[in-house]
């Protein structure tokens, strides 16, 4: 009886700690970003949906992608264009705050600094 226990809170531990991953790793960043960091303000991020997203710049120009997250990746897929895809890293702080690879030259594969990042926030 007591070996039952033990095997059954085992279990237990094992599927709660793999929810707890799934959750991690699948953040919900739907609405509306602000850049922050380099430029405050100049730039929107609208995740629409858990695959669409809509940057809105300054200047009044929108693009809009579908993204898939996958770990600290996103893959950006214009939809004006689908034959066009990046892979961009993007790092999640929190449901409220994350900086993105310079998602602004992602088309500009001679771009001397590609890892500079664009911080953007609730």
């Amino acid at each position: 009886m007591k070996l039952k226990k033990i095997i059954l809170i085992g279990l237990l531990i094992i599927a709660a700690s793999c929810s707890k991953d799934e959750d991690n790793n699948n953040q919900n960043l739907l609405g509306i970003y602000t850049e922050t960091l380099p430029f405050s303000e100049t730039h929107t991020l609208n995740f629409v949906d858990n695959n669409r997203l809509i940057l809105n710049a300054r200047n009044s120009t929108e693009e809009e992608f579908i993204y898939v997250l996958r770990g600290n990746i996103i893959e950006l897929t214009p939809t004006r264009d689908l034959s066009q895809k990046w892979d961009l890293q993007i790092n999640i702080m929190s449901s409220k705050k994350f900086e993105i690879q310079n998602i602004f030259y992602a088309s500009i594969p001679e771009d001397p600094d590609p890892l500079q990042f664009v911080t953007f926030e609730k």
